[in-house]
């Protein structure tokens, strides 16, 4: 009745709350106001206490409240509980309408008197008390002004951040399709964009939009919204969905908070009690695990962690209201600290989450990063984690450039500078192992390194990204797919260092028709593994060329065989396998690799049988 006499619009629409004169589901109007250039929106929640969930839905995302008591009556319990459910949802502006004063006319005072010691301690303590009657309008136009009053008062809420709109209505309009209704908490959305319905994860293009029953380009947060959502059904959405910005929000099945009892609460919540958690427009089963102390007492607040029975979709800072499992009523509320957190134990869970409640977003953005370690967070997913937009993210992160690092990869994937320290210590503890273990060796295999210092696929990235900052630095030096540590030089002493000299000196004289590694061990006297390992270090350094398996040529031999044949080709065009041997000396053994290796430098190209000068 209320709501009707003051928009002229009756908000229940239901048969039987026309037949039962009782609201039983949300109800909505549009109220002008005198100095206010907007329509304002009002949600009509219902007042009986079957209908409290109902209500909280309806309260998500208001500014402020009419708290309505009838004369007749005065205080029930269900004022009590939904001036609670208020306080939990942190609505710091209202009014307080004591209605059909046309019926009790002489319990105007005592409702008064009610009221005020109701709203005593609570955001209502000073608002104004305004008796009405919805039959004969008294009071209204003094209902109208106080409305004006809050409604200039309130603070406008920015069109910045994720939009998000928890969705409280569903139906379908002939020839329109599926529309949902709820109010924009954060950010704005405009007409043809695309939206996320979560838990779902549905991508949804939006058709067309509406703000008080007229359309719109554009929505923005705190106003009343009608949504004409393309391409999906009615039967696939419901009151407790969330549309949001894609990729900007995820489901989750456990959230830190912190939690307060009411003082009202009828005994203390005890350790992991089943509770019904109200967020948003959406209803959900919650087991609280406590996480500073055993059990809650009424009036206090605890860090806890809710173990959910099915998705909630929230964001850090959201509030929610906590009901009693059986019996049902409203014992408490809290406010979201992490919607995405490990699984909690107590006393470390507690200290981690206090720490994470009192953090600004680069803190947040530490914690996850730091939380991941090598595997790093993608930039959506960080987004999600934060719970802030692109741009408030990419703005955090570029002032962040010591703390938190990217991989210049398509994964758009970030790591805490601490992350990046430690990897850079496990490849250089790696390549000081190599070394030791082939202190004959220049240089250590890119993939050896990174077996050690990055194991599992997921560390990959950050390995690159570590070895870029050591290379950069200069502590690291790369040549292809090999590394060493910039102060490692090889170590030639006893028997090797004699051998090396032997294998450089017969090299140079043995041309392209070197010998096996079994006759140079002989001839060096080492064993024929060491004899590898001392070749192929010298061909890591360059000292010696590796033609193919076992052939080790000298760069000077190498260099005055390909002299020769870049004579001959200049001379006579072309060259068969018969005149390199009788040019070179050699044996297809030998002249194969060689001429083979001449083709991938580019000074000979083969044509059939011939080599040619090459490009």
């Amino acid at each position: 009745m209320l709501v009707l006499a003051l928009t002229g619009t009756d908000p229940d629409r239901l048969v039987e709350e026309k037949a039962r004169e009782m609201t039983i589901d949300l109800g909505f109007a549009f109220l002008s106001l005198p100095g206010i250039a907007d329509a304002v929106a009002i949600v009509d929640v219902p007042g009986h206490e079957m209908f409290l969930r109902n209500m909280v839905a309806g309260a998500t995302g208001i500014d402020a409240a009419m708290l309505v008591i009838a004369c007749d009556e005065g205080v029930m319990p269900q004022t009590v509980e939904h001036l609670d459910v208020l306080r939990c949802l942190r609505i710091s502006e209202g009014v307080i309408v004591l209605t059909k004063t046309d019926k009790a006319p002489d319990r105007v005072a005592a409702a008064t008197e009610e009221a005020r010691e109701l709203a005593r301690g609570t955001f209502l303590e000073k608002a104004l008390i305004v008796p009405v009657s919805s039959v004969t309008g008294e009071g209204l136009p003094a209902l109208k002004e106080e409305l004006a009053r809050i409604a200039a008062r309130v603070r406008t809420r920015s069109a910045e951040g994720i939009f998000r709109l928890p969705i409280d209505r569903v139906f379908t309009l002939k020839g329109v399709g599926t529309v949902v209704t709820g109010t924009v908490i954060s950010g704005s959305l405009k007409s043809g964009e695309t939206v996320a319905c979560l838990p779902q994860n549905t991508a949804l293009r939006v058709r067309a939009l509406q703000v008080h029953n007229r359309p719109a380009a554009e929505v923005f947060a705190g106003q009343r919204a009608a949504i004409n959502l393309a391409d999906v059904s009615k039967e696939e959405l419901e009151r407790g969905n969330v549309l949001a910005a894609p990729g900007s929000l995820a489901a989750t099945l456990m959230a830190d908070a912190r939690l307060e009892l009411s003082l009202r609460a009828p005994k203390p919540l005890a350790q992991r009690a089943r509770v019904r958690i109200h967020h948003g427009t959406s209803e959900l089963m919650a087991r609280v695990v406590l996480l500073d102390r055993d059990s809650l007492q009424a009036g206090e607040s605890a860090l806890a962690q809710l173990r959910l029975e099915s998705p909630l979709v929230a964001a850090a800072g959201d509030p929610f209201v906590v009901r009693s499992y059986s019996p049902m009523f409203v014992i408490g509320g809290g406010s979201v600290v992490d919607p995405h957190p490990p699984k909690r134990r107590k006393a470390a869970g507690a200290e981690d989450v206090a720490k994470r409640e009192s953090s600004p977003v680069a803190d947040v953005i530490l914690d996850a990063l730091d939380r991941a370690g090598a595997r790093g967070v993608e930039f959506a997913r960080l987004r999600i984690h934060c719970g802030v937009s692109d741009d408030a993210l990419r703005s955090a992160l570029a002032e962040m450039k010591t703390e938190a690092l990217a991989a210049d990869g398509r994964r758009d994937l970030w790591f805490s500078a601490g992350a990046l320290r430690e990897m850079q210590a496990a490849i250089t503890a790696r390549l000081a192992r190599l070394h030791a273990e082939e202190p004959l060796r220049p240089f250590a295999a890119l993939n050896q390194v990174s077996a050690g210092a990055a194991p599992t696929p997921e560390s990959r990235e950050c390995f690159r990204l570590a070895l870029d900052g050591l290379r950069g630095r200069g502590e690291v030096v790369a040549a292809g797919e090999r590394l060493r540590l910039a102060t490692h030089r090889p170590q030639w002493v006893g028997r090797f260092a004699a051998a090396r000299e032997k294998l450089l000196a017969q090299s140079r004289e043995s041309g392209l028709a070197v010998p096996t590694v079994a006759e140079w061990a002989a001839r060096v006297a080492l064993a024929e593994p060491d004899c590898r390992r001392a070749l192929d270090a010298l061909a890591e350094a360059g000292e010696l060329i590796l033609l193919a398996q076992g052939v080790y040529v000298h760069p000077e031999s190498f260099s005055h065989a390909r002299d020769r044949v870049k004579e001959f080709l200049a001379k006579n065009g072309r060259m068969n396998i018969a005149q390199a041997r009788d040019l070179l000396g050699a044996s297809r053994k030998y002249l194969l690799p060689f001429l083979e290796e001449l083709d991938r430098q580019r000074v000979t190209a083969r044509q059939g049988d011939f080599r040619v000068p090459g490009a």
